[in-house]
């Protein structure tokens, strides 16, 4: 999957209100508005499967399509969403590359009075890992064809307290399952399933400023253990405090600073407890130009055999500028750290590096262009783990 920018998922889709029925370019049908869309991307990528300096680098023209349809409705005050997208990826030096993924998504925002509001989410994505990411970092070029997965995840907030209120609680719980498509144990020790827990207290100290207590548990079960002795399930536990401030138009930010546990069920396993965070800030020097910083602190999951656990921190900065009316800009730069811990000797320690630029300008309502740039640069104390990815992009997308 090519992306301009990294995306997430459920958290995107719990992050705001779904869209308002009624949208400019919407097919009324029945009490549903449909909208359509196409997307179309031309790149040319100089390092397909993120190939070190030591191995052969495969550099190609690719054409992706990706065809979607939303629906959306309301009623009572409650509003329902649901969409599907079809993403086709073709690799004009590589067939080993080419890709056809699938993503649908369920959404519902209730809100039952002032005080009682309620939202699901249910997501799934048949995708891929590209050649030389993830579990193949370093041998992509070994592998014929993609790495294919089934995604889904459900999940739920449930928020007492009105929104004008001095205090409010929201409690969630969600389900994910990732599956990958194949059935030998280089692939089975990757399927995994996440049960997850989450309750965030907010109190409003003064207008625009809040006090935030955050606290999460994930419950994570491998499916298949290389080795039933020692295996990767365990249970994550964390707590944070912090603030978040919204004094006025121009900037808003937050900061929560806390506490993360990792505990394994095998005792041969290298348990973590330390220092996790959030910090971000969005600025508005005007209305029509918005800076964004961001950092966090944390772990993921492994995707190597060596190792028990990742220990990641992220950092990065946008600036997003509309010139004019129809024309806008985005620069992206991220920097990402990641330790592999275990017993293993000499375990893996990557910095990332990614920029992406863009420009965008909507020629009618229905219709904009876009060109791209993305570099990615790693480097890491292995040598075969590095690389350097350069990819150009034109874009159009076409809605009603």
């Amino acid at each position: 999957m090519i992306k301009r920018t990294s995306g997430a998922i459920l958290v995107t889709l719990f992050a705001g209100n779904v869209a308002h029925a009624q949208d400019k370019g919407a097919i009324q049908v029945g009490k549903f508005d449909i909208k359509p869309g196409l997307t179309t991307d031309v790149l040319h990528i100089d390092n397909v499967t993120y190939a070190s300096e030591e191995a052969d680098e495969i550099d190609s023209w690719v054409s992706v399509v990706s065809p979607k349809i939303d629906a959306y409705t309301e009623f009572n005050g409650h509003i329902i969403e649901m969409g599907y997208r079809l993403e086709r990826g073709d690799y004009y030096s590589t067939d080993a590359d080419d890709y056809t993924d699938h993503f649908a998504h369920l959404k519902g925002d209730f809100e039952i009075n002032d005080r009682n509001r309620f939202k699901g989410v249910a997501t799934y994505e048949a995708g891929h890992d590209e050649r030389g990411r993830r579990y193949s970092n370093g041998f992509g070029n070994e592998l014929t064809s993609v790495d294919t997965y089934k995604n889904s995840e459900v999940g739920a907030i449930y928020s007492y307290g009105a929104l004008s209120a001095f205090g409010r609680i929201d409690l969630s719980v969600g389900y994910e399952d990732m599956d990958y498509d194949g059935d030998t144990e280089l692939y089975l020790i990757r399927d995994r399933s996440t049960t997850k827990y989450g309750a965030e207290f907010v109190y409003r100290i003064v207008d625009g400023t809040n006090l935030l207590l955050d606290a999460d548990r994930n419950e994570i079960r491998y499916d298949y253990d290389a080795n039933p002795a020692n295996p990767l399930d365990s249970i994550e536990n964390r707590l944070l405090a912090g603030f978040s401030w919204d004094v006025n138009a121009v900037t808003q930010s937050y900061a929560k600073v806390g506490y993360k546990e990792k505990s394994f069920d095998a005792a041969s396993r290298d348990d973590f407890s330390g220092l996790a965070w959030e910090v971000g800030m969005s600025w508005l020097p005007y209305s029509y130009s918005e800076f964004t910083v961001s950092t966090k602190q944390d772990t993921r999951e492994t995707n190597t055999t060596g190792a028990d656990y990742i220990r990641g921190t992220d950092y990065a900065i946008s600036w997003e500028h509309s010139w004019v009316q129809r024309f806008s800009t985005t620069a992206t730069m991220a920097l990402m750290n990641d330790d592999y811990v275990g017993d293993v000797e000499d375990l893996r320690e990557d910095d990332t590096k990614k920029l992406t630029l863009a420009a965008d300008y909507e020629f009618r309502r229905w219709l904009t262009f876009g060109l791209y740039y993305s570099m990615n640069d790693r480097e890491s104390n292995r040598s075969d783990i590095e690389f350097d990815r350069n990819v150009y992009g034109l874009t159009a997308k076409v809605t009603l």
